[in-house]
């Protein structure tokens, strides 16, 4: 009797360890994705910031004139251009 009990009580702690196996298996799973989502969050609200301050420059002008500046060669009225031209060291 005592050990119909035992083999009764054992076979139902294998149960639930099978039960809970999938559920444990997907909490880590969920738990991985959660901190995922957070890392792109984190990473999609620098993106915005960093956006949104170029977007600032750009309504000043300041981003305008200083690409103006670097990329076109473009200067103010009354500025004087110098260009410097390097020479290979051979």
């Amino acid at each position: 009797m005592k050990r119909i009990g035992w083999l009764l009580f054992l076979g139902l702690i294998i149960y639930f360890i099978f039960l809970i196996r999938q559920d444990i298996i997907d909490y880590l799973e969920l738990k991985k994705e959660r901190e995922n989502t957070f890392r792109k969050i984190k990473e999609e609200q620098e993106l915005t910031k960093n956006l949104q301050v170029r977007l600032k420059k750009l309504e000043k002008g300041e981003l305008v004139e200083e690409l103006a500046r670097t990329r076109l060669g473009l200067i103010k009225k009354g500025e004087t251009a110098y260009k410097v031209i390097r020479q290979d060291r051979r």
